[in-house]
């Protein structure tokens, strides 16, 4: 009989059977919710174990714009890092994203140390070494570029950032305030995100961070603090204090002040082009009839290639800088195509190239043999910094003007030369400033020669050159009056060179 009994048939819906899992192994799971969130604390508590007090201080700062002022291995980096990660931890499925001037130097500074940590904290980051993004387990990235030109900036629209850290924000070759407000400002919205801009100062003690950090402006937290507040660099303090008693370093030098104490200090002893609003900015350049057009390239590839034109007359002693283009990554054709454009609007006396590299004395040789562009290579010396010493000379004279507004200014306002004062600071773009100066070595003008100007009516000069001028036409009269054409004839005919 039992064997013939059938059991009922029950029919159980999903939500049913989840119901049954949850209630069979929720006491489990709760467990392991309660280790992965303790997992996640400790990962918090391990990243801040490894930072000092001011580390700490700027990082919890609740305020969403903030900035870091700080010295040479001072550990601001470190910070920024464990910053992002912590972001990352916290925030599931968000997207940091960190900037430095350009691409490799946020490779260079943060990408190898951020796998340091995962490696040391076993967090699971997946790294895509051709994007530059790394994945966490949560799903949250953060995202590693540059902004060294439009291109770059262009990369950074349209996305949400939850935090954006802006690493040696004093250097950028672009407007970052323009950056901030356009770009960054926009993509933080939606996620009511931070954005935070370190940084040491730099020697021009101008631009956006100088304005945030020195001016106080723009209502940022502005944090400080020096390689001396590191305890992981005291090896390094008693090596500058050293230094000092040798009188190697010298405490009030401008330079000292920025790499060492993380203040602002102006030293146009380290710009390279020193320029002034008063004598070489100008609207417009003046009218004229009779321009000669010079065009410098300075070529490159990851690097920007830039155009400078250049523009002087007869009638007028100054150099005038007039227009100006570059970009990243240009294609042969494309620098060839551009050239061609200018050479329509300006007709250029000359043209001249770069030819340092071998694929650039490829790209002039080319250009040269397929079109009757008026090229030149850039005559290189041993000593540039000699070549720009002369060129600042015509800055300082004011010979030569540049329109306001344009980038080349922009780079004359940042780059600087290296400690050693050999060669210009190579974390600083120069492209412009290299096509500028290639324009300069080729203009001709220095050949002005000013017109004699008559003296003002009625003064000593004036009187002076009136009597000259009366007595050599007298006297100019008066060997008139005493030819006697009787006496001497009236010259020669063709007809007396011949005898009949």
């Amino acid at each position: 009989m039992a064997k013939d009994r059938k059991l009922p048939h029950i029919t159980l819906s999903s939500r049913e059977v989840l119901e049954a899992v949850a209630i069979r192994f929720g006491k489990k799971l709760d467990k392991e919710n309660e280790a992965q969130r303790a997992q996640k604390k400790n990962y918090a508590l391990n990243l801040g174990r490894t930072l000092f007090r001011e580390q700490l201080d700027f990082i919890n700062d609740p305020n969403k714009r903030k900035a870091a002022i700080c010295s040479r291995r001072s550990g601001k980096s470190y910070a920024a890092g464990r910053y992002l990660i912590q972001e990352a931890l916290n925030d599931k499925g968000t997207l940091c994203v960190y900037i430095a001037r350009t691409r490799e130097a946020a490779k260079r500074i943060l990408w190898t140390e951020l796998k340091q940590v995962n490696q040391q904290y076993r967090l699971g980051i997946r790294f895509n070494n051709a994007d530059l993004i790394c994945t966490f387990p949560n799903g949250s990235q953060i995202l590693f570029t540059g902004a060294n030109d439009a291109s770059d900036v262009d990369k950074l629209r349209g996305a949400a950032f939850s935090l954006v850290v802006m690493d040696e924000a004093a250097f950028f070759n672009i407007d970052i305030k323009e950056l901030v407000n356009e770009v960054l400002t926009p993509a933080l919205l939606d996620k009511d995100g931070s954005l935070v801009l370190i940084s040491t100062p730099n020697s021009a003690c101008t631009g956006f961070f100088y304005e945030i950090t020195e001016k106080k402006k723009y209502n940022f937290s502005v944090h400080s603090w020096t390689v001396k507040n590191n305890p992981y660099m005291q090896h390094a303090v008693r090596a500058i204090n050293d230094d000092i008693a040798r009188g190697i370093l010298n405490p009030t030098d401008p330079s000292y002040r920025r790499e060492y104490l993380g203040v602002w200090a102006r030293d146009d002893q380290d710009m390279v082009y020193r320029y002034s609003a008063e004598h070489n900015l100008i609207s417009n350049r003046p009218e004229a009839f009779d321009w000669e057009y010079v065009m410098g390239i300075d070529l490159g590839y990851h690097d920007a290639t830039a155009f400078l034109i250049a523009a002087y007359s007869p009638s007028h002693p100054h150099l005038y800088l007039i227009d100006e283009y570059k970009q990243k990554e240009m294609l042969a054709s494309e620098v060839e195509e551009k050239i061609h454009r200018y050479m329509k609007d300006y007709d250029f006396t000359s043209i001249v190239m770069d030819t340092g590299g071998g694929s650039s004395r490829m790209l002039f040789e080319t250009f040269k043999s397929r079109s009757s562009l008026p090229l030149k290579p850039a005559k290189k010396t041993g000593d540039k910094v000699g070549l720009i010493k002369l060129m600042n000379s015509d800055i300082a004279n004011g010979t030569i003007k540049v329109i306001r507004g344009m980038q080349l200014l922009q780079e004359w306002d940042k780059l600087q030369y290296n400690k050693a004062g050999t060669a210009e600071d190579r974390r600083f773009d120069n492209h412009l400033s290299d096509a500028a100066l290639y324009a300069w070595m080729e203009s001709r003008h220095y050949l002005y020669e000013e017109a004699e100007k008559s003296p003002e009516y009625g003064t000593e000069d004036y009187w002076t050159r009136w009597e000259n001028e009366t007595e050599e036409r007298l006297a100019a009269e008066q060997e008139t009056e005493q030819f006697d054409p009787d006496t001497w004839g009236v010259g020669y005919s063709d007809s007396d060179l011949w005898v009949q």
